[in-house]
Order: structure tokens, then sequence, then C-alpha cells
């Protein structure tokens, strides 16, 4: 009886010219790795989210590290995600960034500054991106990282990524609906009549 109702929502859905639920949205998820100095860590949270993680104690000075967060494409298609940078780099002459690749963007950069305007002091930075036009076996990411100057001897940072799947939509073309919806009113009928002759055969 649930299949039953889903078709009908469904349905009923196409009909008014909705997107419905029980339209799949396109969705291949990726695998990311993490590379660069110190202590790095990639922990998959769910199948459609990573936290990305690097700890470098013992850096001082102007230098700027950087750690390369990557993946390959499984398919042709966008690739979106939400993403959440967090860290930690120390408190005089703090700078944090935050690029793509493949293409090449700037997400977030900051500093340098002092205690304790951030990313002095800590910070913590959100946004989403898109990966457009993606070639199957394309190999895309981001790059984060950043320096400081001062005795504190700390860079650490943490990437979250959850992935989002792109929404399917329902043509205009209004030729399409009526198609669809007696497609899905003839799975209705067939699922409706092995319910009775189940019933009948219980009888």
């Amino acid at each position: 009886m649930k299949t039953i109702n889903k078709v009908i929502a469904c349905t009923t859905a196409l009909t008014l010219g909705i997107t419905p639920n029980c339209l799949a949205s396109t969705f291949t998820p990726v695998n990311w790795t993490i590379s660069g100095p110190g202590t790095t860590n990639t922990q998959q949270v769910n199948l459609d989210e990573y936290n990305l993680s690097y700890n470098l104690p013992g850096t001082e000075g102007f230098d700027t590290n950087t750690w390369t967060i990557s993946t390959v494409a499984k398919a042709d298609g966008n690739y979106n995600f939400d993403w959440n940078y967090t860290g930690f780099h120390s408190y005089f002459e703090v700078t944090a960034f935050l690029n793509t690749f493949n293409p090449n963007t700037t997400l977030y950069s900051a500093g340098p500054t002092d205690c304790c305007s951030s990313p002095s002091a800590g910070f913590n930075e959100s946004g989403s991106y898109t990966f457009s036009n993606i070639s199957a076996g394309q190999t895309f990411g981001f790059t984060i990282g950043g320096s400081h100057f001062d005795s504190a001897l700390r860079l650490e940072g943490n990437l979250n990524l959850k992935q989002i799947a792109d929404p399917v939509s329902v043509p205009e073309n209004n030729s399409i609906v009526p198609l669809i919806t007696l497609g899905l009113f003839g799975v209705y009928s067939t699922l409706r009549k092995k319910e009775l002759q189940t019933k009948l055969t219980r009888i």
C-alpha cells in the first residue's frame, strides 16, 4: 500500500508541474584524500561527507604551508559541495586561505592579522562551491593552509566537505508530463491488481 501511495503522490506532483521526491536526484559521491606537511587525517563522516585535517607543530616564520585535498571524478557532471574551514594558525601575523583547483578559484583568503582578529586566534569560515562540467577521471579539489610568525609553533585546521546532489528538473514541455503520468498510472494499475489478487488468494 505504501508503494501505491508513493505512485499516487508522484503522479499528482508531476501533473501539477512539481518535481516530486520520487524522482531520483543526480548524485555520484567522491572520495577525498589530503596530503601535505605534518600529520594529516581523512575521516569519512557519511557517504557524502568528509573531514580533512592537518596538524603541523614546530612551524615558525612567514613560510606558507599548503595542504592539497583532492579527488577523482567518477562520472561526467557537476560536483556541488558545502564547505566549512576551521583552524588555528597561532596569533601573530597569521594568514589562512582556501582555494580550488581545476578550476582555480579563491574561496577564502585572510591576513596577516595579529591578536585577535580572525584568522589570528582561530577562524571558522563556510560556503558552497560547484565544480562545473567535470569529466570522468579528472582530478579536482582544494588547497588550504596559511602561516604565522610567533613562538606558538602551531598550524592546524580542518576542512569539512559535504557533497550536495544536483536536483532533477522536470522539462517544461507539456507533452512530457502526460507521458510520465500515464506511465505512473500504469505502474499503479499493476500494483493494484497484484494487491487484489493477493487478497483473493488469501480468501
